[in-house]
């Protein structure tokens, strides 16, 4: 899977995230845990770029459903996380976020994929994905 989201070719959105020193562990490098939030972080912005927010999609509510990470590099404060973001996989209920990050040099720093869920807000229950949504990255 990995592999696949490191190879994917097509970019919808992509916005930088700088570190902050607050963001480092123990370790001294960015905790993985903060590269969590990043992705929400980039989520958020790229839902906003289209008009959306994760509680109105063309009427429907986003939920995370799963969560892949797979982390290549440690991060360091004062760095700059690029991150770019692809939707994908589109079926029924559910569609797919392909996340790759970089450092400013351009190192691979994560790889992650997230699944979305459509929900009813008021709810809490599966709905179809709005087409009207779905059809912005069919190509």
């Amino acid at each position: 899977m990995f592999k696949e989201i490191k190879n994917f070719q097509r970019t919808d959105f992509s916005t930088s995230i700088p570190f902050r020193i607050t963001d480092h562990n123990y370790g001294d490098h960015v905790a993985n845990n903060v590269f969590v939030e990043y992705l929400h972080e980039g989520r958020v912005q790229f839902l906003s770029s289209l008009g959306y927010t994760e509680q109105d999609v063309e009427g429907v509510s986003l939920i995370l459903s799963e969560l892949w990470v797979k982390y290549a590099n440690q991060a360091f404060y004062p760095d700059t996380l690029k991150l770019e973001m692809s939707a994908t996989n589109f079926r029924g209920t559910r569609f797919d976020l392909i996340y790759r990050g970089f450092d400013q040099s351009g190192d691979l720093l994560v790889l992650a994929r997230t699944e979305m869920a459509a929900i009813n807000g008021e709810t809490g229950k599966p709905i179809r994905m709005p087409e009207a949504f779905a059809g912005r990255f069919k190509r």
